[in-house]
């Protein structure tokens, strides 16, 4: 059955029926032929009743194609529902909906219940009738909002009770709202240990091997940048002047832990891993991402490989999606260590999120062995990015 039905029946209407019975013995023996005649077609109403509850639902069929639609905060769309119903008439009935409160009805007035928004719409199908059901929506906040309460509830003829039909289904339409992109301050131009070879705008890094011109030396300059011979013939120092050229692999590693439960900052953190990933899109930068949640597979932490491109940036933000403070996290020092194990040549490696010392050490091995990390931090609501460098640590994650 497509439908699990649950009746609900007055008390009175039990009662009503015993006495009805009772009145219908005592007519026929000492009443007369009109009052007899009132109370069976009582009854036959209340068979006709019984028989319309028994089969209410049997022939009603909800299209239910899997179906996942993308979007960002402050964007609008909406559920939409088809039924075809080829059995009785359902009439004085209401649509009963709850799903995650990521996005809220713009229509329809609703009642929060925790993380989850329930709505009543009013509903009716004629027999051979298609009934299609649109729930406008806007996009408020980053998650994930599936329909956890699909039912439709059918008040009796004579108000003495209702039907509920609760799909049986799992309902397969989701909608997934993208986490809002902050934009990420670098404190200076970092130096590169290991380098790529395709211009990139607006670069972090820099190619030491292909200067392209020389300009007034600054203080703070590297000694090794100096242009000699342009400094003999101009009389005045002379420094170096590189093209912007990006490595050909990100790793992104996100931290969402604070010591042994979610970082207080997991929105921005999230939302400042976001605008990386989007700027290696449209730089053409491949990358990687790894956070420390649990999973069941054969790596215990989410491990997105190296791709490029819309579809990376869909696969990566999905996951950044689906991240709740309700997440199992992953120690990240075993994750470094793994990722280590893995792959000890990751050219460019960008950590987001709380140290500690045991994290410390593995970026250090990481950082010995050719890879250039950076470090991002909230500070007071700026996202910030600089070169890392181990210091003693005092943060926990």
């Amino acid at each position: 059955m497509e439908w699990r039905k649950e009746v609900i029946i007055n008390r009175n209407l039990n009662f009503a029926r015993s006495t009805l019975i009772i009145l219908i013995i005592l007519t026929f023996l000492f009443g007369d032929k009109w009052l007899l005649f009132i109370l069976l077609t009582a009854v036959i109403l209340l068979f006709i009743h019984h028989a319309y509850i028994s089969v209410l639902g049997r022939d009603l069929h909800l299209e239910n194609d899997k179906e996942i639609t993308r979007m960002n905060i402050d964007d609008e769309g909406a559920w939409l529902f088809t039924f075809k119903n080829k059995g009785v008439p359902i009439v004085k009935g209401s649509l009963n909906i709850a799903f995650d409160d990521c996005i809220e009805p713009t229509t329809y007035p609703y009642v929060k219940n925790r993380s989850f928004l329930e709505i009543s719409i009013p509903f009716k199908a004629w027999t051979n009738e298609q009934v299609e059901v649109r729930v406008p929506f806007s996009a408020v906040k980053r998650g994930i909002s599936h329909i956890y309460k699909f039912e439709i509830k059918v008040n009796h003829l004579f108000g003495s009770g209702a039907i509920i039909l609760n799909y049986n289904g799992i309902i397969k339409k989701k909608k997934l709202v993208y986490p809002n992109r902050k934009i990420v301050q670098s404190l200076k131009e970092p130096s590169v240990l290991f380098h790529g070879y395709q211009d990139v705008r607006n670069s972090l890094f820099f190619d030491p091997l292909q200067p392209v011109g020389t300009r007034e030396y600054i203080k703070g300059d590297s000694f090794q940048h100096i242009h000699w011979k342009a400094t003999a013939r101009m009389q005045q120092l002379q420094t170096k002047v590189f093209p912007h050229s990006g490595a050909r692999h990100w790793l992104l590693i996100l931290n969402i832990s604070e010591g042994h439960s979610i970082n207080r900052d997991l929105e921005e953190l999230i939302s400042y891993t976001a605008f990386l990933i989007e700027h290696a899109v449209k730089e053409n930068i491949p990358f990687a991402v790894a956070i420390n949640i649990r999973t069941h597979s054969d790596i215990p932490y989410f491990y997105l490989s190296e791709g490029e491109g819309r579809i990376q940036r869909q696969k990566a933000f999905e996951i950044l999606s689906m991240l709740s403070i309700h997440s199992f996290p992953f120690p990240p020092h075993l994750m470094l260590k793994d990722i280590e194990k893995r792959d000890s040549s990751v050219p460019i490696i960008i950590y987001i999120g709380n140290q500690n010392t045991a994290s410390n050490n593995v970026l250090l091995s990481l950082k010995m062995k050719k890879s250039t990390i950076f470090e991002l931090e909230n500070a007071n609501g700026q996202g910030v990015m600089k070169e890392w460098s181990q210091v003693p640590c005092k943060r926990s994650g």
